[in-house]
């Protein structure tokens, strides 16, 4: 009695401590980010839908919004059209978006981009990448350092590339 006791108690601190933390990772809509780090994400590599191989490190000295998607998730449906505004505002300046499409349904995801005709490049995702949730991003700086995470629909990603290309550039 007393071990279950003690196993209780020490799973409701865990719990406690767990949505406090993920408390103050939250932004105003309740989905997770992260902001600015020294962290240097991985040289990732990925076969777009084009039969091109790319790599993260080719895309040094840009500003990259890494997305992982699906055409079946309601909000990343809500943030492409959000995202191809942004890539056609603020390409001039250097600015790439490598979204990474999460579909097993093939065919659901051509129609789907059949009728968004993004202009921005879209790649396939494996089994491999292991994500919380659906939309996923990175913007990632021109050093390949992540400067946000965001889970959830990326709304403010305008204002983030900015604050990245600095008052001289604008998108």
């Amino acid at each position: 009695m007393r071990k279950i006791s003690y196993l209780l108690a020490f799973l409701l601190l865990g719990g406690l401590l767990f949505f406090a933390f993920m408390h103050k990772k939250e932004d105003e809509e309740g989905y997770s980010a992260i902001t600015p780090s020294e962290q240097t994400l991985p040289d990732f590599t990925f076969t777009g839908l084009d039969g091109k191989v790319y790599r993260l490190s080719d895309f040094r000295g840009k500003i990259v919004l890494l997305n992982f998607w699906a055409s079946w998730c309601p909000p990343c449906r809500e943030e492409m059209p959000i995202f191809e505004k942004v890539y056609e505002d603020c390409k001039k300046n250097g600015f790439v978006i490598l979204a990474v499409s999460m579909d097993t349904n093939t065919d659901a995801r051509d129609r789907y981009l059949k009728e968004l005709k993004p202009s921005f490049i879209i790649l396939e995702g494996n089994d491999n990448i292991k994500l919380v949730g659906l939309p996923t991003s990175y913007l990632i700086d021109r050093d390949g350092r992540l400067y946000k995470m965001k889970l959830g629909v990326y709304r403010e990603v305008k204002e983030d590339i900015q604050s990245l290309l600095g008052p001289d550039k604008r998108c």
